[in-house]
């Protein structure tokens, strides 16, 4: 496997907010946004999985977690590896995907996916709609990425899966009174990047 890096933090985003985690963050994506948290994407450490499942067990029981977030880059470019991966972590953790929904694979019922679609995302959307271990997260910039998701939402109605609308952290301040400003269905959240303002990874 190709690993940018392995952590131990707390997760600052999304449905699990808060949460002590783990991370292996793996190295390279298919795309190439400029508000990634990941600096140098397509370098890493080339690991066996065996070596990163060890490195794992060691961070779970150093920091005494239980809750692994596998990220990028892009983690579902390695899908093969993690699927030998995770029978080897079975009953040590829950363990969530972020993702920006590009793979073509099924999603792995034991783990919860947060899909943050960047490119072709209505199709994006409207595929991974199916499936109950799924969350979904958009990087708001605008009004006009705002528009973008209530369209969706009306489009494809399916209110159990949870939406969350993320503002880009250096507009935060002002996307956040657009989003307020906004009549929002019930199943939308807002999430912040809390690790960025407590200056954590």
């Amino acid at each position: 496997m190709e690993v940018n890096e392995i952590f131990t933090s707390f997760q600052g985003e999304g449905p699990f907010i808060g949460k002590r985690a783990t991370f292996l963050r793996l190295s390279k994506c298919n795309l190439n946004c400029d508000f990634c948290d990941t600096e140098s994407r397509d370098e890493g450490e080339v690991m066996s999985v065996e070596d990163v499942k060890n490195a794992l067990l060691d961070e779970f029981d150093k920091h005494n977690t239980d809750f692994l977030v596998i990220t990028g880059g892009e983690p579902t470019l390695q899908y093969k590896e993690l699927r030998e991966l995770l029978p080897l972590l079975d009953g040590k953790c829950e363990i969530q995907f972020e993702t920006n929904g590009t793979s073509h694979e099924n999603p792995i019922e034991e783990v919860y996916y947060v899909i943050s679609p960047k490119t072709d995302k209505e199709n994006v959307y409207k595929r991974y709609l199916q499936y109950g271990n799924v969350f979904f997260k958009f990087v708001i910039e605008n009004q006009t990425d705002i528009d973008f998701v209530l369209e969706l939402l009306e489009k494809y109605e399916k209110p159990a899966n949870e939406v969350y609308l993320q503002p880009e952290f250096s507009k935060a301040p002002q996307v956040m009174d657009l989003i307020l400003s906004n009549r929002l269905p019930l199943n939308v959240k807002v999430t912040g990047q809390l690790h960025k303002y407590l200056k954590q990874r």
